[in-house]
Protein backbone atom coordinates (compact mmCIF):
# COMPACT_ATOMS: atom_id res chain seq x y z
CA UNK A 1 0.00 0.00 0.00
CA UNK A 2 2.80 1.91 -0.03
CA UNK A 3 1.23 4.72 -2.77
CA UNK A 4 -1.60 5.36 -0.51
CA UNK A 5 0.50 8.55 1.10
CA UNK A 6 -0.51 10.48 -1.49
CA UNK A 7 -3.67 10.65 -0.65
CA UNK A 8 -3.38 11.29 3.03
CA UNK A 9 -1.08 14.30 2.43
CA UNK A 10 -2.99 16.25 -0.20
CA UNK A 11 -4.66 18.29 2.43
CA UNK A 12 -1.27 20.53 2.25
CA UNK A 13 -1.59 20.70 -1.68
CA UNK A 14 -4.84 23.45 -1.83
CA UNK A 15 -3.60 26.54 -2.63
CA UNK A 16 -5.91 29.05 -4.07
CA UNK A 17 -8.32 27.78 -7.33
CA UNK A 18 -7.93 28.58 -11.00
CA UNK A 19 -11.51 29.53 -12.09
CA UNK A 20 -14.23 31.34 -11.47
CA UNK A 21 -17.51 30.84 -10.38
CA UNK A 22 -20.41 30.97 -13.16
CA UNK A 23 -18.20 29.55 -15.75
CA UNK A 24 -20.28 27.90 -18.06
CA UNK A 25 -20.41 23.62 -17.40
CA UNK A 26 -18.03 21.93 -19.85
CA UNK A 27 -20.59 19.16 -21.75
CA UNK A 28 -19.87 15.29 -21.69
CA UNK A 29 -17.94 14.59 -24.46
CA UNK A 30 -16.74 10.46 -25.25
CA UNK A 31 -14.07 9.16 -27.40
CA UNK A 32 -14.48 6.05 -29.71
CA UNK A 33 -11.50 3.53 -28.84
CA UNK A 34 -10.84 1.24 -31.46
CA UNK A 35 -10.72 -2.44 -30.68
CA UNK A 36 -6.69 -3.57 -31.08
CA UNK A 37 -3.62 -4.89 -29.11
CA UNK A 38 -1.28 -3.54 -26.57
CA UNK A 39 1.33 -4.34 -24.51
CA UNK A 40 0.14 -3.85 -20.64
CA UNK A 41 2.40 -3.03 -18.14
CA UNK A 42 5.91 -1.14 -17.37
CA UNK A 43 7.13 0.27 -21.16
CA UNK A 44 10.98 -1.30 -21.96
CA UNK A 45 11.86 2.76 -21.78
CA UNK A 46 10.77 3.05 -18.42
CA UNK A 47 13.24 3.37 -15.84
CA UNK A 48 10.60 3.87 -12.68
CA UNK A 49 8.87 0.46 -12.59
CA UNK A 50 7.21 -0.80 -10.03
CA UNK A 51 6.52 -4.62 -9.08
CA UNK A 52 2.74 -4.60 -9.43
CA UNK A 53 3.68 -3.38 -13.18
CA UNK A 54 5.06 -7.07 -14.28
CA UNK A 55 4.89 -9.25 -16.04
CA UNK A 56 4.46 -7.16 -19.30
CA UNK A 57 1.94 -9.07 -21.41
CA UNK A 58 0.13 -9.03 -24.61
CA UNK A 59 -4.01 -7.61 -23.88
CA UNK A 60 -6.52 -7.73 -26.78
CA UNK A 61 -8.97 -5.14 -26.99
CA UNK A 62 -11.89 -7.14 -28.94
CA UNK A 63 -14.12 -4.54 -29.06
CA UNK A 64 -14.07 -0.93 -29.77
CA UNK A 65 -15.44 1.59 -26.61
CA UNK A 66 -16.52 4.74 -25.52
CA UNK A 67 -14.87 6.97 -22.72
CA UNK A 68 -15.19 10.08 -21.52
CA UNK A 69 -12.74 12.79 -22.73
CA UNK A 70 -12.47 14.59 -19.64
CA UNK A 71 -12.55 13.52 -15.83
CA UNK A 72 -16.17 13.92 -14.50
CA UNK A 73 -16.26 17.71 -13.49
CA UNK A 74 -18.36 19.29 -10.30
CA UNK A 75 -20.51 20.69 -13.13
CA UNK A 76 -21.35 17.71 -14.68
CA UNK A 77 -22.24 15.73 -11.83
CA UNK A 78 -24.09 18.62 -10.09
CA UNK A 79 -26.45 18.76 -13.65
CA UNK A 80 -27.04 15.25 -12.95
CA UNK A 81 -27.79 15.09 -9.05
CA UNK A 82 -28.42 17.71 -5.73
CA UNK A 83 -26.34 14.64 -3.93
CA UNK A 84 -22.88 16.49 -5.17
CA UNK A 85 -20.03 16.12 -2.14
CA UNK A 86 -18.49 19.08 -0.44
CA UNK A 87 -15.69 19.69 -2.46
CA UNK A 88 -12.40 21.37 -1.18
CA UNK A 89 -12.27 25.15 -0.97
CA UNK A 90 -10.23 25.80 -4.44
CA UNK A 91 -12.48 23.72 -6.18
CA UNK A 92 -14.09 27.04 -7.46
CA UNK A 93 -15.10 26.09 -11.06
CA UNK A 94 -17.66 23.81 -12.17
CA UNK A 95 -14.85 22.63 -14.62
CA UNK A 96 -12.77 21.10 -12.50
CA UNK A 97 -12.69 17.48 -12.01
CA UNK A 98 -15.32 16.10 -8.85
CA UNK A 99 -12.96 14.32 -6.49
CA UNK A 100 -14.18 13.17 -2.55
CA UNK A 101 -16.02 10.31 -3.95
CA UNK A 102 -15.90 6.68 -3.55
CA UNK A 103 -15.74 3.98 -5.98
CA UNK A 104 -19.44 2.79 -5.61
CA UNK A 105 -20.77 6.57 -6.28
CA UNK A 106 -18.18 7.18 -9.12
CA UNK A 107 -19.49 3.55 -10.51
CA UNK A 108 -23.07 4.69 -9.60
CA UNK A 109 -22.65 8.18 -11.21
CA UNK A 110 -21.68 5.96 -14.43
CA UNK A 111 -24.16 3.41 -14.43
CA UNK A 112 -26.78 6.68 -14.56
CA UNK A 113 -25.48 7.68 -17.83
CA UNK A 114 -25.72 4.40 -19.03
CA UNK A 115 -22.15 2.95 -19.03
CA UNK A 116 -19.47 1.77 -16.29
CA UNK A 117 -16.35 2.17 -15.36
CA UNK A 118 -13.42 1.64 -17.81
CA UNK A 119 -11.62 -1.88 -17.06
CA UNK A 120 -8.00 -1.18 -15.91
CA UNK A 121 -6.86 -2.50 -19.32
CA UNK A 122 -9.34 -0.38 -21.20
CA UNK A 123 -7.80 2.51 -19.32
CA UNK A 124 -4.43 1.76 -19.71
CA UNK A 125 -5.09 1.10 -23.23
CA UNK A 126 -6.89 4.32 -23.49
CA UNK A 127 -4.52 6.64 -22.07
CA UNK A 128 -1.54 4.68 -24.61
CA UNK A 129 -3.17 7.20 -27.00
CA UNK A 130 -1.91 4.20 -29.89
CA UNK A 131 1.46 4.97 -29.05
CA UNK A 132 3.32 1.41 -28.01
CA UNK A 133 5.39 1.42 -25.36
CA UNK A 134 5.32 4.88 -24.50
CA UNK A 135 5.81 5.79 -21.06
CA UNK A 136 3.52 8.88 -20.58
CA UNK A 137 0.13 9.39 -22.60
CA UNK A 138 2.81 11.81 -25.02
CA UNK A 139 5.32 9.09 -25.28
CA UNK A 140 8.42 9.31 -23.29
CA UNK A 141 9.20 12.87 -22.90
CA UNK A 142 8.87 14.08 -19.45
CA UNK A 143 5.23 16.01 -19.10
CA UNK A 144 5.49 20.11 -18.84
CA UNK A 145 3.17 22.97 -16.89
CA UNK A 146 2.02 24.44 -20.52
CA UNK A 147 -1.41 25.09 -21.09
CA UNK A 148 -2.79 23.39 -24.30
CA UNK A 149 0.23 21.46 -24.79
CA UNK A 150 -0.06 18.05 -25.39
CA UNK A 151 2.72 17.13 -22.69
CA UNK A 152 0.82 19.20 -20.26
CA UNK A 153 -0.26 18.22 -16.76
CA UNK A 154 -0.78 19.20 -13.22
CA UNK A 155 1.71 17.72 -11.09
CA UNK A 156 3.83 17.69 -8.38
CA UNK A 157 2.70 19.80 -5.62
CA UNK A 158 0.04 22.31 -8.09
CA UNK A 159 -3.53 22.40 -8.12
CA UNK A 160 -6.35 20.66 -10.11
CA UNK A 161 -7.24 22.33 -13.08
CA UNK A 162 -10.24 22.78 -14.90
CA UNK A 163 -10.51 19.65 -17.61
CA UNK A 164 -9.45 20.38 -20.99
CA UNK A 165 -6.91 22.91 -20.11
CA UNK A 166 -3.76 20.54 -21.32
CA UNK A 167 -3.96 19.41 -25.00
CA UNK A 168 -4.74 15.35 -25.79
CA UNK A 169 -3.55 11.97 -26.64
CA UNK A 170 -3.84 10.52 -29.38
CA UNK A 171 -7.13 9.10 -29.03
CA UNK A 172 -8.38 12.44 -27.77
CA UNK A 173 -7.88 12.45 -23.81
CA UNK A 174 -7.39 14.81 -21.45
CA UNK A 175 -5.34 14.34 -18.60
CA UNK A 176 -4.94 11.01 -18.83
CA UNK A 177 -1.63 11.91 -16.84
CA UNK A 178 -2.29 14.05 -13.54
CA UNK A 179 -5.10 16.18 -12.20
CA UNK A 180 -6.82 13.69 -10.42
CA UNK A 181 -6.58 9.96 -10.44
CA UNK A 182 -9.22 7.91 -11.40
CA UNK A 183 -11.30 4.72 -10.05
CA UNK A 184 -11.25 2.21 -12.53
CA UNK A 185 -13.48 -1.08 -12.35
CA UNK A 186 -11.08 -3.42 -11.29
CA UNK A 187 -10.42 -4.92 -8.09
CA UNK A 188 -6.33 -4.71 -7.36
CA UNK A 189 -4.75 -8.09 -8.49
CA UNK A 190 -1.60 -9.00 -10.34
CA UNK A 191 -1.07 -9.11 -13.90
CA UNK A 192 -1.10 -12.95 -15.65
CA UNK A 193 2.02 -13.93 -17.52
CA UNK A 194 0.31 -14.70 -20.59
CA UNK A 195 -1.20 -13.35 -23.01
CA UNK A 196 -4.99 -12.29 -22.27
CA UNK A 197 -8.30 -11.21 -24.50
CA UNK A 198 -10.97 -8.59 -22.58
CA UNK A 199 -9.31 -8.19 -18.89
CA UNK A 200 -11.35 -7.91 -16.05
CA UNK A 201 -9.79 -8.77 -12.69
CA UNK A 202 -11.81 -11.02 -9.72
CA UNK A 203 -15.53 -10.11 -9.25
CA UNK A 204 -14.54 -9.84 -5.32
CA UNK A 205 -11.45 -7.82 -3.56
CA UNK A 206 -11.20 -5.53 -0.61
CA UNK A 207 -8.90 -2.93 -2.70
CA UNK A 208 -9.84 -1.06 -6.02
CA UNK A 209 -7.49 0.09 -8.55
CA UNK A 210 -6.75 3.94 -9.21
CA UNK A 211 -4.82 5.49 -12.19
CA UNK A 212 -3.23 8.51 -13.47
CA UNK A 213 -1.60 10.37 -10.80
CA UNK A 214 -2.40 13.65 -9.57
CA UNK A 215 -1.90 17.27 -9.08
CA UNK A 216 0.02 16.32 -5.52
CA UNK A 217 2.55 13.70 -7.16
CA UNK A 218 5.54 13.69 -9.00
CA UNK A 219 5.67 12.55 -12.61
CA UNK A 220 6.56 9.09 -11.56
CA UNK A 221 3.34 8.88 -10.95
CA UNK A 222 2.01 10.11 -14.19
CA UNK A 223 3.72 7.20 -15.83
CA UNK A 224 0.82 4.99 -17.83
CA UNK A 225 1.78 1.72 -16.74
CA UNK A 226 1.83 3.19 -12.74
CA UNK A 227 -1.21 1.67 -10.81
CA UNK A 228 -2.40 2.81 -7.09
CA UNK A 229 -3.99 0.34 -4.77
CA UNK A 230 -6.99 2.65 -2.87
CA UNK A 231 -9.70 1.57 -0.32
CA UNK A 232 -12.64 1.56 -2.75
CA UNK A 233 -15.11 3.50 0.38
CA UNK A 234 -12.12 6.14 0.54
CA UNK A 235 -12.99 9.63 -0.48
CA UNK A 236 -9.44 11.45 -1.15
CA UNK A 237 -8.64 14.91 -2.63
CA UNK A 238 -7.21 13.87 -5.44
CA UNK A 239 -9.22 11.11 -6.98
CA UNK A 240 -12.00 11.36 -9.16
CA UNK A 241 -13.25 9.51 -12.52
CA UNK A 242 -14.09 9.05 -16.23
CA UNK A 243 -16.68 7.03 -17.17
CA UNK A 244 -16.58 4.83 -20.32
CA UNK A 245 -19.57 2.69 -22.38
Amino acid sequence: MRRLSTFAAVLVLLPAALGAQGEPVREIAWATIPAGTFHMGCSTDDTRCDSDEYPVHAVTITQSFEIMTTEVTVGMLRTASEAVPEQPEWSTSPNQPVVIVSWDEARAYCVALGGRLPTEAEWEYAARGGLEGAVFPWGSGPPSYEDGDATGAAFEGGVARSVGTFGTNGFGLHDMAGNVWEWVEDVYSGYPSEAVTDPTAPATGLVRTARGGSYGDDQGYLRVANRNPVDPAGEHFNLGFRCAR
